[in-house]
């Protein structure tokens, strides 16, 4: 059964965990404010920060997959990131890619290419999501 759980109520322990050695990618409080760990039977399986833009949009900054994580997985990262969005009242999600396997994937369920997302960052694609289609059962 896999389940959400808010990273800013979690201690260090918890990311070292998680992150290993890495934790540097998690240094920023704001990492920790606005994180998600995915759990799997108790276990954690991905990391992921949704950072609110503005009042209808959230950008989904950062996702760490564990290896060996069920190929499905970030299909259920962006739903879950899209569900969130939905629940906190907003209706854009942004994601930034740099990679063609992420742009693909990001075509394929409806996301939009922008020329510009929410933060300045000139190498990789902008994509949104301006038509978030959620119901409203758990998608994690």
């Amino acid at each position: 059964m896999m389940h959400l759980q808010p990273t800013n109520s979690l201690t260090e322990q918890a990311f070292t965990e998680f992150f290993g050695q890495e934790t540097s990618l998690i240094k920023e409080d704001e990492m920790k404010q606005y994180g998600y760990f995915l759990y799997d039977n108790h276990k954690v399986i991905a990391y992921f920060a949704l950072f609110p833009v503005d009042k209808i949009s959230y950008w989904l900054r950062a996702f760490v997959m564990k290896q060996g994580a069920p190929v499905t997985l970030p299909i259920t990262i962006i739903q879950s990131a899209e569900q969130l969005t939905a629940d906190y009242g907003a209706s854009q999600l942004y994601i930034h890619s740099k990679s063609e396997a992420v742009d693909d994937l990001l075509k394929q369920i409806g996301y939009q290419q922008e020329k510009q997302g929410p933060n300045r960052i000139f190498e990789g694609t902008w994509w949104i999501n301006k038509a978030l289609i959620v119901d409203k059962c758990s998608t994690y």
